[in-house]
């Protein structure tokens, strides 16, 4: 079996031209460039240098990126009335095609993470059906109740490491309290969006000059700082790791880099892909696409997130991934469901979006939505109990793709970036 080679590559996080040549897929990884492990590679050098043997298996990787592939921390891949396996087996082929090779995966309606019985069922289905690595996060409260606390013990036996009502705030802050004390025994993470449910019942968007116009009761900005800061008292008491959810607001960015700036241990924070690019403006005439929760903000509210991004205060942006049926968002605004979908586009948008202007370089990127997640959900192999390595990928800049119906391969199409031009293709394995 002989090697394969790629050539002239550029590597993400410093620019440079280089030269691979890949394993045969079952040699250790021992190859490290700027702290990132290179796995199935076993030699690197400058571009132009390496012995490539006549007939070898060669890539031309001119004018493309190689870096790793990205890890999404925040999905959700079941669609109430489609079969559990063919929404598996279709979020995986959009998380490749977006450059995503795992994922962590919401509890759900379709998967209730708080039993063995269900683990076990959705790792079966992972592994016959999926393209992508898929980690569940267990429940924090029974059926996602709000009201009983799981069994911890039984999840955390299974592989669990992290915990989240799908970034739903339990009912009882008491429970809540005493579940994180709990679970920071096991070494346990709890994944919750700010949150203040008083405050933000019956609304639907960001109070603002549009929610006027259309009529629409907007959700307070304070329901979700108030939220963060409930959250991080309780788990800094607690002892517990805390991973804020889908932060929306400038002052949330804030609170968030105070706790981290006073020494608060295990404090991580991500940011959804759509709060860094639309503002409330774009739900326009009762566009459902852009109905999300937490609701789009401000541009402030953006410039602010970003701002975050660049200093490490938010870890992570993820897709928040949510698959709607095509006549579920086209009910009206307040009956259609929240969410969109972005894994099919996760990486071109990013470039596009934010790379491509300069907003973020590369490295922003590998951390945020490579390096950070992975850290925080450490997903092991289970057989090995070794540190899963993030496989690589080559990103082509200058590739074009007009997103249409047909290209997105998550069975949904409640995507806002539907019938726009994206820059960047992806090859995800490498070796294909």
């Amino acid at each position: 079996m002989t090697n394969t080679y790629i050539t002239n590559a550029t590597w993400a996080l410093t620019g440079e031209k280089i030269d691979l040549r890949m394993g045969h897929g079952d040699e250790p990884v021992s190859i490290y460039r700027n702290g990132i492990a290179l796995p199935g590679i076993n030699q690197v050098t400058p571009a132009g240098e390496m012995q490539v043997p006549a007939g070898a298996r060669t890539i031309d990787a001119t004018g493309k990126i190689l870096m790793p592939a990205l890890f999404d921390l925040h999905t959700t891949i079941s669609i109430d009335g489609h079969s559990k396996r063919e929404c598996i087996y279709r979020a995986g082929q959009a998380a490749n095609r977006g450059g995503v090779w795992g994922m962590l995966v919401m509890p759900s309606s379709g998967f209730i993470f708080d039993n063995t019985a269900t683990l076990d069922s959705f790792d079966e289905a992972v592994s016959q059906r999926s393209f992508a690595t898929m980690v569940p996060a267990g429940c924090i409260t029974e059926g996602m109740k709000g009201e009983q606390q799981a069994p911890y013990n039984t999840l955390a036996a299974r592989g669990v490491t992290i915990l989240s009502d799908s970034g739903n705030m339990p009912a009882s802050l008491l429970m809540l309290h005493r579940a994180m004390k709990y679970a920071a025994e096991m070494d346990l993470t709890f994944a919750i969006r700010g949150d203040v449910p008083c405050l933000s019942r019956n609304t639907y968007m960001h109070p603002s000059s549009t929610s006027y116009i259309l009529g629409l009761h907007g959700t307070p900005p304070c329901a979700e700082e108030i939220g963060i800061e409930t959250i991080i008292r309780l788990a800094k008491d607690a002892g517990v790791s805390l991973h804020v959810q889908t932060v929306s607001t400038a002052e949330g960015v804030e609170i968030i880099r105070r706790a981290k700036a006073a020494g608060m241990k295990g404090l991580t924070a991500e940011v959804a892909l759509h709060h860094l690019l639309y503002t409330h403006e774009d739900v326009g005439d009762y566009n459902t696409t852009f109905k999300t929760t937490p609701p789009l903000r401000e541009r402030t509210d953006c410039e602010a997130l970003l701002a975050g991004v660049k200093d490490g205060t938010i870890d992570c942006i993820v897709t928040d991934h949510t698959p709607c049926l095509p006549f579920a968002k086209k009910q009206d605004f307040v009956s259609a469901p929240q969410g969109m979908v972005g894994l099919d586009t996760f990486l071109p948008a990013l470039y596009t979006h934010l790379v491509k202007p300069g907003k973020l370089n590369w490295a922003d990127v590998v951390r945020a939505c490579s390096s950070a997640p992975v850290k925080i959900v450490n997903p092991y192999d289970r057989e090995e109990d070794v540190p899963v390595v993030a496989p690589l990928l080559l990103f082509a800049p200058e590739e074009q793709q007009v997103v249409t119906c047909e290209s997105l391969c998550c069975g949904t199409t409640n995507n806002p970036m539907l019938n726009s031009t994206l820059y960047g293709g992806v090859t995800l394995p490498i070796n294909r």
